[in-house]
This record gives C-alpha cells, structure tokens and sequence, in this order.
C-alpha cells in the first residue's frame, strides 16, 4: 500500500518529531567542533601511546564511527594506524577502543569486562556501566554529551577522534575549521523547506514508495557511508533497503537485476560516489545504467561532495542521513522512536 507523502510544514514537523531527530541530526556540524574540544582536552590530561593495530569494538552508532575513520582516510599508509571493527567481539586480537554511546550496550560492557585493562587503549560513552569499569580498572575514558539517540551522536565521537589523532599520531587530514564551516552551509540548506534549495529533502521525496537499492562507487570512502545510509533509512524511516560495491556486484548481483525490477514498491538505485579507478578497469556505470533501464529500473547518481575523502565523505553522509530524517516526516513516522528494536531488546532479555 502506497504511503501518504505529505507536504511538510514547521508546525507539521514539530508534531512528527517531536524528539528533534532533526534539529540533532543538523547539529552535526558543532558536533564535531565540539567533540573536537573533548578530544584535545582529554588528550591534555591523559597521554596516549600510539599503536599500529586497532580493534574498535561497538554496535550501531558506536560501531559505524570506526567504519567511516577508515573511509575518511584514517588508515595507512596516510595514518600509521590500522583500524579493525568488531561488531561481535571475542577473545582481544590486538589492543582495543571500546565504544558505546551509553555505555551500557550489552555487547560493548561485556569486551570490556573480558579484556585486560592493560589491552583497553581507549574507552568511550556518554557514561554508564563502560565508564564505571573504566574509573574502576584505571583505563582511559572520553566522556561525550549525553541526551542523543546513538545514531545522532556521531560527529561528538568523530570529533573526539581526530583531536586524538591530531595529538597522538601528529596526523591532521583537513582543516578541521573549514571542514565544519562547510558543513554549517549545508546545515542551512538542509533545514530549507524548499525541495529546490535542499538536496536532501529532495532525495528524500524521490524516496517516497521506492525501495533504496545503494550502490556504491568508489570502493574507499563510500561503502562506510552507504552502511551508515542503510542504518539511517532502516532506524529513521523505518524502509528496507539494500546495498552493494561496485565493482563488486558487477561480477555477481547484476545477473540478478531483472528480479530487482519486480521488487515492490518500485526501486531506486542510487550510484554513490565517483569511479576513482583508471587503466584498465572502466567505469561500469553507464552499462549498469543502460541494464537498468532496459529493465525499467529507474537510476540517479550522487556524486562525491568536495575534495579529499574525509570532506566528501563527511558531507555525503550529512546529506544522507537528513534525508533518512526527511523521508520519515514524508512518511508521517516519527524518527526518533525505534519500538521493534525496542521490543526484540525485550524479548532477548526474557529468554
């Protein structure tokens, strides 16, 4: 059944969201400025030793931060530093960064307690039981603002860790300050309820009765941010969506396309980023868009935000995730309240 696309008013998104899932979702922008102030004044009370291997152990929100590091550029050879995420930890493979915005993600307290102090680099939460075991065992603990949905947090953990790698790695990607400047500009378009002025809102209403089928492209800086868009859409807007790298699924997922015609409602691909490789290897895109059309799949393309990964991969994901809030508001969901993850919580503590 089609769902009723609304036109949207100030007054009609207070009364759809009534949490400010917007208002925090643009907020990204001081987020990071901020998160950027915790990260230099903790580094000015506690030295950290730089290590060559990093496990960042988190679920959602907490987890994603480690996924768009490494998409930004935070990975060698540019910084020496590599960066595993582990979403179902076990036994410690090499020194770890345990996050958990409330500090009370079962998965994330029970790494902690089966991991040596002395194995913990780093702890990060907006208090709860993370931050008690780490007062308690002497481990060393970034304390960001608490108040947010986890997935509306993320530039206070970004923020937090390129001032810790400012310091600890002498590694500064961008002009940090001109980066949240940037940023700021596209917080004002996207608060612009005028699909003309504000490309995510525009997205979001090209996503009305469609299911989002994103395709990555340049391999590096966009399948973290398409993971994220997907996690945006499914916790924000409450729609199913799929995903895949090119040029992945040009060897596989393309033989599949014609039953991707007969998905309901209707699919939109989305090509994400710009094909960076050069040589021999062309760019699969315009094939990929003839094949689609030839099966009356409709394709757009959102092409890279700004120079340098960090820059258009940050602004990217700006951009997807309002238009993960905007399309929840089209679709008259409330974007902050998430009751099946809520409920499925309820039923795993019941068993």
């Amino acid at each position: 059944m089609p769902m009723k696309h609304i036109n949207l008013t100030r007054e009609r998104i207070r009364s759809l969201d009534p949490g400010d899932m917007l208002g925090k979702t643009l907020e990204l922008p001081r987020q990071i400025l901020d998160g950027m102030r915790i990260g230099r004044e903790f580094t000015e009370r506690r030295a950290l030793e730089p290590v060559a291997e990093l496990e960042w152990v988190g679920l959602g929100g907490s987890a994603v931060a480690g996924d768009l590091l490494q998409g930004f550029g935070f990975a060698p050879p540019a910084l020496p530093l590599s960066i595993s995420t582990v979403r179902f930890p076990q036994l410690a493979r090499m020194t770890r960064l345990i996050c958990s915005y409330s500090g009370n993600t079962v998965e994330s307290v029970r790494a902690f307690e089966t991991t040596e102090p002395w194995n913990i680099w780093l702890a990060m939460s907006s208090g709860g039981r993370l931050m008690e075991l780490a007062v308690k065992t002497g481990v060393p603990h970034v304390s960001i603002p608490a108040g947010y949905p986890p997935r509306a947090a993320v530039g206070f953990v970004l923020g937090a860790m390129f001032a810790i790698f400012e310091q600890v790695y002498h590694f500064r990607t961008a002009d940090y300050e001109e980066l949240a400047r940037e940023l700021a500009g596209d917080a004002e378009a996207y608060a612009r309820l005028d699909r003309a002025e504000n490309p995510a809102l525009d997205l979001a209403a090209r996503l009305v009765d469609r299911t989002p089928v994103i395709y990555s492209v340049d391999g590096l800086t966009m399948p973290p941010v398409s993971f994220r868009f997907r996690a945006q859409l499914a916790e924000n807007a409450k729609i199913w969506s799929h995903s895949a790298d090119l040029p992945e699924l040009a060897h596989n997922e393309v033989e599949a396309l014609s039953f991707l015609g007969q998905v309901l409602p209707p699919p939109l691909v989305i090509l994400l980023g710009d094909w960076t490789l050069t040589g021999a290897f062309s760019d699969p895109r315009p094939g990929l868009r003839r094949l689609c059309e030839e099966m009356s799949i409709e394709t757009i393309s959102l092409d890279s935000m700004g120079a340098g990964r960090l820059v258009s991969g940050l602004r990217t994901m700006f951009r997807l995730d309002a238009a993960s809030v905007y399309l929840a508001l089209l679709c008259a969901v409330d974007p902050m309240e998430i009751p099946v993850i809520t409920r499925l919580k309820q039923l795993g503590s019941n068993t």
